[in-house]
């Protein structure tokens, strides 16, 4: 009786195992920056070091991989950050000068006041859609960079 428990116990422990690597396998090709040139990682009960090499080679690249990955991003949210404190700035600027505007003397000051402040927003706006879109650009050239030099280290 307990030997058929650990046999049951046995194959459902190599069952989840094989489901944990099909996993695996499954996101890594769908998120790999190698692409779907994914070596086969070792199966279970297996430990030669023929099969081992392939595998800690690829997951030495996919750790690189998302090493570089990981610090572009970080580096694109200080940046975001960045980008978010000088629109808090110029918002606090653009309300203060929108104070100014009501304390206008007479219709042509109103609308000179009122045009540069149109045009002070509308530049600040310009300079943060900039900023956004050359940080994404950044961003997506390095993961490209990475990807490029992991698959060319991938030979499947």
């Amino acid at each position: 009786m307990v030997d058929k428990i650990l046999e049951n116990y046995k194959k459902a422990v190599e069952s989840t195992l094989r489901l944990q690597q099909e996993m695996l396998r499954s996101w890594t090709m769908q998120w790999s920056p190698f692409g779907t040139q994914v070596p086969e990682l070792p199966k279970t009960g297996t430990s030669t070091s023929a099969s081992a090499a392939p595998a800690a080679t690829w997951l030495e690249q996919l750790s690189t991989a998302q090493r570089k990955w990981t610090e572009a991003v970080a580096d694109m949210l200080k940046r975001h950050q960045e980008t978010l404190d000088e629109q808090y700035r110029a918002g606090i600027r653009a309300i203060d000068d929108a104070f100014r505007v009501g304390e206008a003397r007479d219709p042509e000051q109103f609308r000179r006041l009122s045009e540069e402040l149109w045009r002070q927003n509308c530049e600040v706006l310009k300079t943060a859609v900039a900023s956004q879109m050359h940080d994404v650009q950044a961003v997506m050239q390095k993961w490209y960079e990475a990807a490029r030099s992991g698959a060319a280290g991938t030979k499947v």
